[in-house]
């Protein structure tokens, strides 16, 4: 028995719900693209390795004295699972990571009191996410090679699902600034004089210095910016007159 969970950041046990059990595929499934050419055998492949929607099952059990009592319960309990946004779910067994999730399905409050049990049926975001940020901050004022890793097992790109978080932050003073990593660079040529910061986001592909828009000053690999691989990455700091705090904010995620 799980216990309880959390969701949309309330505990299952404040409505008297006990988790039994939880169905979770181990993969969501793949999306498939495929075509078939007349006079060729079997199939061209296009697809990409790119998942679905991951179902999870949470059978729940209602401790509680009364139907009435859970009739009563029944408005809260729908305005907890209701909700227009992708919602955090994190479960007991694996309280580190958690996932984006919305609830779809009816719920049987019937069939919760008379047979003692009843399914939540959650469509989640294809990867687990970590509950808690990464966060690494170093100085450079020469050419420095920055090692860090990242504990996830999926890529973290533009083309990583909402929710996720790749930042670089840069805070100092430069004449032009170079990042670098894993095979991709991305320069900032403008002159900052003030501390002010320079920040990289490779998820929505956008760069700011403070509060203003620099993405057209960008030089460098600005079709795809950077990428974060599983295990070890290095960030590169290089460019003119440079002297900067850099700091890597990221959210790992899990297949």
């Amino acid at each position: 028995m799980i216990g309880s969970f959390i969701f949309n950041d309330i505990e299952s046990s404040a409505f008297s719900l006990v988790c039994k059990s939880v169905k979770r595929p181990l993969l969501p499934a793949v999306k498939v693209s495929r075509i078939e050419i007349l006079g060729t055998s079997g199939v061209h492949d296009f697809s990409e390795h790119e998942y679905s929607l991951r179902p999870i099952i949470m059978r729940i059990i209602y401790i509680g004295t009364s139907y009435e009592e859970l009739r009563t319960r029944a408005r809260s309990i729908a305005a907890w699972l209701s909700t227009n946004v992708w919602a955090k779910l994190i479960i007991k067994d694996e309280d580190d990571k958690y996932y984006l999730a919305k609830v779809t399905s009816e719920i049987d409050l019937e069939s919760l009191w008379e047979s003692g049990t009843a399914d939540i049926d959650f469509d989640c975001q294809p990867f687990a996410y970590s509950v808690d940020e990464s966060i690494f901050s170093f100085l450079a004022v020469a050419v420095t090679p920055y090692e860090f890793t990242n504990l996830g097992t999926r890529l973290i790109n533009y083309r990583s699902p909402q929710g996720s978080k790749f930042l670089i932050e840069v805070e100092g003073t430069w004449t032009s600034i170079t990042l670098s990593i894993n095979g991709k660079t991305l320069t900032y040529p403008e002159e900052v004089l003030v501390s002010d910061i320079l920040t990289i986001d490779s998820i929505e592909m956008e760069a700011t210095l403070g509060e203003v828009n620099v993405f057209g000053d960008l030089t460098g690999d600005i079709d795809d910016f950077f990428t974060l691989i599983s295990g070890d990455n290095t960030l590169t700091i290089d460019g003119i007159n440079f002297d900067v705090e850099v700091t890597i904010k990221f959210i790992s995620l899990w297949l």
